[in-house]
């Protein structure tokens, strides 16, 4: 209430009564003190790189207060803002869309359409053990997902060098480009991307990994339940990866990718290493149909590279879907490129935020039961020890903080020894909130 100047009363009922009236719809339980309209078109005056800069500093403060762990395996990946043709400074790109088609022949058949879609596309790098984005990029939605990977992986190491360091990250296929690749490797930063099918280096790995002996194989058996009461039953889940080091035909993993001109007597190919999967949860796909993965890092346990890999999808469920779904990401408060900025980087600061709180949260609660002195109980001590002195006082819709000796000796009680020891009177007291003689 003192940063904003509004007191308890406004926030509830309202700053004033325009427009009650002309009202059509019932009158909300808590009205707030700025109609939306008001607000919307204050906030989206924040600048683009002013909002950028506040996720950065917040993520940079929870650095600082370590709330990453020293060394960090991350994932990159990026999520489409989808709005219509009529938000200003949007892009549009041509996709395929399955959409169910009336008098399709076949029941519940899904044809192939292209649509145009507008929009932006949001980058992220995120941090797999916290769950909290530690940098974001924002472009037009036909941008190639390749394009702003080294700018946010930049950033991300910026935020957080105080203290931690990363260590790793995996991408998706749409990143799989060997010049920003290469570009990762430098850095010292191990990276894990799923290969295309049809690509020369795929078909190389399955091939020698069909070829390899059994000793190579690193088989891993977890037991998973399904179901609930009744229907609760085990599963014994079988995965089988085979480890390929030294692929040699990842030709477009150079220092200028896919241009770089192979045929040169003196190129050299630049070494990467492969794990083909060959039992994904009991299925055993056919040999065209094998996921293979490639890596800068060590295959000698090809679970390593696996798992970060596995780990993806919680960026895209614990992240992208989460703040679409709960967080209103892309109900921005302008149909303009400013409101899109404001309701993205806005949300992702908030979300990165209330997941560091809720960590925090977390320690003191197991701190508590092991009978340990928490930081919110010396918190709480010292704020009682701050304000033990003070009293609020409601007038109506009005309220005033006061100290304790202040209102006793307005309403004219004495106070022991106050008047020589702090060198007030009622009079001075009085003087000092109204600028007027005592009645």
């Amino acid at each position: 209430m003192g940063l904003c100047g509004f007191n308890a009363y406004q926030v509830k009922n309202g700053s004033c009564e325009r427009g009650m009236k002309r009202r059509k719809t019932p009158v909300p339980e808590i009205r707030g003190a700025l109609c939306v309209d008001t607000l919307a078109n204050q906030i989206v005056k924040i600048t683009p790189r002013r909002l950028e800069n506040f996720f950065n500093h917040c993520i940079q403060r929870l650095a600082k207060s370590r709330v990453f762990p020293k060394y960090i395996h991350a994932a990159c990946d990026t999520t489409l803002y989808e709005t219509t043709d009529q938000f200003e400074g949007c892009g549009s790109v041509l996709r395929e869309r399955k959409v169910k088609a009336r008098g399709y022949r076949k029941a519940g058949e899904l044809k192939e359409v292209k649509v145009l879609l507008y929009g932006w596309k949001i980058w992220a790098i995120y941090e797999l053990q916290t769950g909290i984005p530690l940098a974001i990029k924002i472009d037009t939605i036909e941008k190639p997902d390749n394009l702003h990977v080294l700018a946010v992986l930049e950033q991300a190491k910026e935020n957080v060098k105080e203290t931690s360091v990363i260590r790793s990250l995996v991408v998706d296929r749409a990143f799989l480009d060997g010049k920003s690749l290469y570009a990762i490797d430098q850095q010292g930063i191990e990276f894990v991307i799923p290969l295309k099918s049809n690509m020369e280096a795929t078909r190389d790995a399955r091939a020698l990994a069909l070829e390899a002996p059994c000793s190579m194989e690193s088989t891993r058996e977890v037991t998973v339940t399904h179901g609930y009461g009744k229907n609760k039953f085990n599963e014994k889940v079988l995965t089988t990866l085979v480890g390929v080091p030294g692929l040699l035909s990842c030709d477009w993993f150079n220092p200028e990718g896919s241009g770089a001109n192979t045929t040169k007597k003196d190129y050299e190919p630049i070494p990467l290493n492969a794990v083909v999967v060959k039992t994904w949860n009991n299925q055993r796909p056919p040999l065209d149909k094998q996921v293979v993965f490639v890596t800068n890092g060590e295959v000698k346990d090809p679970f390593v590279a696996f798992d970060r890999y596995d780990d993806r999808s919680l960026m895209e469920n614990n992240l992208f879907r989460d703040t679409k779904q709960g967080w209103h990401l892309e109900d921005s408060p302008k149909k303009t490129r400013e409101g899109m900025f404001v309701q993205v980087y806005m949300v992702m600061a908030m979300k990165a935020l209330t997941k560091a709180f809720l960590m925090w949260q977390e320690e003191q609660a197991r701190l508590h039961e092991l009978g340990k002195e928490t930081s919110w109980e010396m918190y709480r001590r010292k704020l009682k020890m701050l304000n033990r002195n003070k009293l609020i006082v409601f007038v109506g819709a009005y309220f005033g903080i006061f100290l304790s000796h202040e209102v006793i000796m307005l309403v004219d009680v004495p106070v022991h020894k106050t008047a020589k020891e702090l060198g007030v009177t009622r009079t001075s007291i009085y003087s000092k909130y109204t600028g007027l003689s005592p009645p």
